[in-house]
């Protein structure tokens, strides 16, 4: 067993890439698990040390990806419904191969149990504690990057548009200091049988939002509240199937009454140094190509 070689799961996809860069910058050896074959080309330019296809519902690819590893880092499909039985997998072929660091990316507030994402990933954790595996479970917020599909219209029609109430607040988060916290996580055993939370550091709602995106850019900008049934429509046009858009829905609705509000401490303590601000984070999202 390498002692120090990384399984990331979903490596392929947003976070995990993100993730991978940071765990590369920090000169961590990874495995990147992906569904295609086809992606690994691009995850070693991007310096994963390796790659493993397999499918996250197959226990036998799970057990073969795990095979040499001694941390893992765990980041399960979006809205799975299978994500506690696919988190068990992990966990099983994890204590087989006998890893010293399990690292689940959960989602805060995954107490939120009317939101059943949230609440499998609660199930989820509550396996981890229970499985003698010494871990740790990041609890990421919202991320900041939920202005990256819509930027085009955010700048072109002046319209910050969500599905939800555009007075609710939240601790949007900055992906790569989430991918840097996990990065600090994954290099030392400091962080075993922890618990983060990991939210932004400004409190704001789509309103809030609206206004600095106005501010950087020089025109006004406007928030908008999606209907949840505009929402559907477009994920139908988009290929989703009918539990994804039941799911999203719920989400949707959930955080429209409570909004998704946290406290950036532990992030900040991290990853050392202040969290990334919203208007930062706007103002290198205007000024990319």
């Amino acid at each position: 067993m390498n002692r120090n070689l990384l399984l990331l799961t979903g490596a392929n996809g947003r976070t995990g890439r993100a993730i991978l860069k940071a765990m590369v910058d920090q000169q961590l050896p990874v495995r990147a698990f992906i569904r295609d074959s086809r992606q690994a080309e691009e995850l070693e330019q991007l310096g994963a040390s390796e790659c493993v296809s397999g499918d996250m519902t197959d226990p036998g690819s799970i057990a073969a990806a795990m095979k040499g590893v001694s941390k893992v880092l765990h980041i399960g499909p979006p809205m799975h419904p299978e994500e506690l039985p696919i988190t068990q997998s992990f966990i099983k072929a994890a204590r087989t191969e006998g890893v010293d660091h399990f690292i689940y990316y959960s989602v805060m507030h995954p107490l939120r149990r009317d939101v059943r994402h949230h609440r499998l990933k609660l199930d989820a954790e509550e396996a981890l504690i229970e499985s003698g595996l010494p871990y740790t479970i990041l609890q990421p917020s919202r991320y900041m990057q939920h202005l990256v599909p819509i930027w085009k219209n955010v700048t072109e029609d002046g319209v910050h548009a969500m599905p939800f109430d555009v007075t609710k607040k939240f601790n949007v988060v900055d992906l790569n200091d989430l991918a840097a916290a996990c990065a600090v996580v994954a290099s030392s055993d400091d962080h075993l049988y922890a618990t983060y939370e990991l939210a932004g550091p400004e409190a704001l709602s789509q309103e809030d939002m609206a206004a600095t995106i106005s501010d950087v850019i020089g025109r006004e900008v406007t928030a908008q509240a999606v209907p949840l049934d505009k929402v559907a429509e477009k994920a139908r046009a988009a290929g989703a199937d009918a539990d994804r858009i039941e799911q999203m829905l719920v989400m949707n609705k959930h955080y429209d009454e409570y909004g998704f509000r946290g406290n950036p401490n532990i992030l900040q303590y991290l990853i050392g140094r202040p969290a990334c601000h919203f208007r930062a984070y706007v103002t290198q999202l205007a000024s990319t190509p």
